[in-house]
């Protein structure tokens, strides 16, 4: 009996290591969501898309030009970089925490074919050096900006252009504002600052 349980012990054993034996499904699902719930206690904003004719103007709002580099924080499924590379060529990269985002932004840079241009970073937004940036682009919350504000001003060059999409930054005056509709007739507002250099 003894013998017999010894060779169904290295049989899986076997298994597994030769990848016959896969995980029960049950412990697969559970795997999946502990590691999206990973993800989940990370995020600290949800993620909802920016339409595409808001992004479009809050390029416009930073006069991104050539030898720029953008930066967008919680970049979603990419669409301000691959935007911003596309329509500017210039290098453009973007923060996001969520996996699933980041495949995402993956499949619409190649389609774009914006690969040389466009990079995603997987990472913590509240840890980005924004130094190499000069136009930053964000769609995060009120508290969120606050959080970032202080990055924003020690870390980018005098002259860098900020815009974040219907949320300010407190008593932090914006440089201009500008409110839009999109194709739904839904209104957004759009919020532009210029670092100044530091006294």
């Amino acid at each position: 009996m003894r013998k017999r349980f010894l060779w169904l012990g290295l049989f899986a054993f076997v298994g597994m290591s030769s990848g016959l034996v896969s995980m029960p499904g049950w412990l697969a699902t559970r795997a999946a969501a502990q590691s999206q719930d990973d993800v989940e206690s990370k995020k600290i904003v949800p993620y909802v898309p920016t339409p595409q004719e808001v992004v479009d103007r809050m390029l416009e709002l930073a006069q991104v030009k050539k030898g720029d580099v953008v930066y967008d924080l919680g970049s979603g499924d990419g669409r301000i970089v691959v935007t911003a590379a596309k329509k500017y060529g210039v290098k453009a990269i973007g923060f996001e925490i969520d996996p699933e985002r980041i495949r995402e932004s993956h499949e619409n840079i190649r389609k774009a074919g914006v690969g040389h241009l466009v990079e995603i970073r997987q990472q913590d937004i509240r840890t980005v050096d924004l130094s190499p940036a000069s136009v930053l682009t964000m769609y995060l919350l009120p508290e969120v900006n606050l959080m970032l504000r202080p990055n924003i001003w020690s870390q980018m060059k005098p002259g860098s252009r900020v815009v974040s999409h219907d949320f300010d930054m407190g008593d932090w005056k914006p440089l201009k504002t500008v409110e839009l509709k999109d194709n739904s007739t839904w209104g957004h507002t759009l919020y532009l600052w210029r670092v100044e250099a530091k006294k």
